[in-house]
């Protein structure tokens, strides 16, 4: 089992800052992406209200993909035991970690609350790299948080999240160096489907 529990403050932000990114997104800061991301995936939320946690991220998924660099963040996340897996294992990580990402984000999620973000002006990390300062209110809650973000495919994508400091990557790769050392690879995919069960 994956013990990490994110608040529903953190469940909001990753879930709602997601956005489809057109071709040419790198024309524009990452800030303003992530901008026009919140609004158009609010729409989305709108347009479909549903308090099902499986078809909220059922329809949620496509954006989600076209916003997040889910093999970065897993590479991250994974650590040093990317390198030790097959390049199926790879693949098949990627897919197990991104959903459960999206399912935990999204079972934690109310479609019928209010949302309110600032982002503001990217900072510079190199290597072609930047992350978004941002303030978020949710359920009464006010939170700290920063997109790290890189250009894939000529869009602007998300490769780690920081909240209160935390970052989500490092708090996962905490878990499965514990998981991967004691029982190898595969006991790590497998505790990875099992947290899909």
């Amino acid at each position: 089992m994956l013990p990490y529990k994110p608040s529903h403050v953190l469940s909001a932000l990753v879930v709602l800052c997601a956005s489809p990114l057109a071709s040419a997104a790198t024309a524009e800061t990452p800030d303003a992406t992530l901008n026009r991301g919140l609004a158009e995936i609010l729409s989305v939320v709108k347009g479909h209200p549903s308090n099902n946690p499986a078809e909220l991220a059922k329809r949620l998924r496509p954006t989600l993909e076209k916003f997040f660099n889910f093999e970065s963040l897993t590479r991250k996340a994974l650590g040093a035991g990317w390198k030790d897996l097959t390049k199926e294992q790879q693949t098949q990580a990627v897919k197990l970690f991104s959903e459960i990402i999206i399912r935990s984000y999204t079972s934690k999620f109310d479609p019928n609350s209010q949302v309110e973000i600032q982002f503001a002006k990217a900072q510079d990390l190199g290597d072609g790299r930047k992350e978004v300062p941002a303030a978020a209110k949710y359920q009464g809650k006010v939170v700290a948080v920063s997109y790290r973000m890189e250009t894939a495919l000529e869009a602007w994508r998300v490769y780690d999240v920081i909240v209160e400091g935390v970052s989500l990557a490092a708090n996962y790769r905490a878990q499965f160096d514990s998981i991967r050392q004691k029982g190898g690879s595969e006991a790590l995919l497998k505790a990875m489907e099992d947290k899909l069960k």
